[in-house]
């Protein structure tokens, strides 16, 4: 599976961070990416070349629902 982020995003650096602070996320810009497993409820984003980032299921959906994320099956 992967997805299509149409205009970036945030996603977190880690499967587990439960921090609210800035210092856990990282932009996730305009591209198609592979996706990998999920882990404690995120979904692992493959990016080539870089870290691994994750995206929780329930800011995956918001963002599939405004458009800003598109899933490709």
């Amino acid at each position: 599976m992967q997805i299509k982020v149409v205009r970036g995003v945030l996603a977190r650096k880690s499967p587990t961070e439960a921090t609210a602070s800035g210092a856990g996320f990282t932009p996730l810009v305009a591209g198609t990416y592979e996706v990998g497993s999920e882990i404690h409820s995120r979904l692992e984003v493959l990016r080539e070349g870089k870290p691994t980032v994750y995206l929780p299921l329930e800011k995956l959906a918001e963002y599939e629902a405004s458009g800003e994320i598109v899933v490709l099956r």
